[in-house]
């Protein structure tokens, strides 16, 4: 078996269904923004908003997974003074890859990137009904000890326009198209 059949057994709620979760699909790739083409600057407000579910909160929680009961069991986040399910500090990832899918900001997607760290600052809760919308600057990139580093600006709003969290988001990338598609290939020889 695959880690793609692997992966689906997994898969429980309407959205994680029908996220492609293969990232090495060419065509798929084709479409995401590369390091030596990102204009910084750039700004975009991202079309596709992500409707927030009691199922979408909880299966991340499980897939974490994180025991807290406060993020899958909403009688229990009542008792401790929630008007419902908490989302787990990092169910933001989920919404960022489920919405960064092509165009500008895809290169969080990147097959061969490494992750060396974000800053999230967090300004109010996610909640079940949100309907989240993403605007997105390119900030920076740099190159630093022979690697390729990009950082965008992510900002979640809700559907009243309500600040949700800020993250700065960072990624070692491959540099070019070609560098990327030979990792896709399973060629290793990408350039330093």
């Amino acid at each position: 078996m695959g880690y793609l059949e692997e992966m689906a057994k997994y898969q429980k709620t309407e959205k994680q269904k029908s996220f492609s979760a293969d990232f090495l699909d060419q065509e798929q790739v084709e479409e995401y923004e590369f390091w030596d083409e990102i204009e910084i600057g750039k700004e975009t407000v991202v079309p596709l908003r992500f409707e927030v579910k009691a199922e979408d909160m909880i299966a991340y929680a499980e897939g974490v997974p994180d025991a807290n009961p406060v993020f899958y069991d909403e009688e229990y986040a009542r008792k401790c003074g929630y008007d419902g399910l908490v989302a787990h500090p990092m169910f933001t990832t989920q919404v960022l890859f489920f919405l960064l899918r092509k165009g500008h900001g895809s290169w969080i997607r990147t097959p061969g990137s490494r992750n060396p760290g974000q800053i999230l600052e967090w300004y109010d809760p996610i909640r079940v009904g949100d309907v989240l919308t993403l605007k997105t600057r390119s900030y920076d990139k740099w190159i630093k000890r022979g690697k390729y580093y990009m950082r965008y600006l992510s900002e979640l709003y809700d559907q009243h326009g309500n600040l949700k969290m800020r993250g700065y988001m960072t990624l070692i990338l491959p540099k070019t198209r070609e560098d990327v598609m030979r990792f896709v290939r399973g060629e290793h020889a990408l350039e330093a």
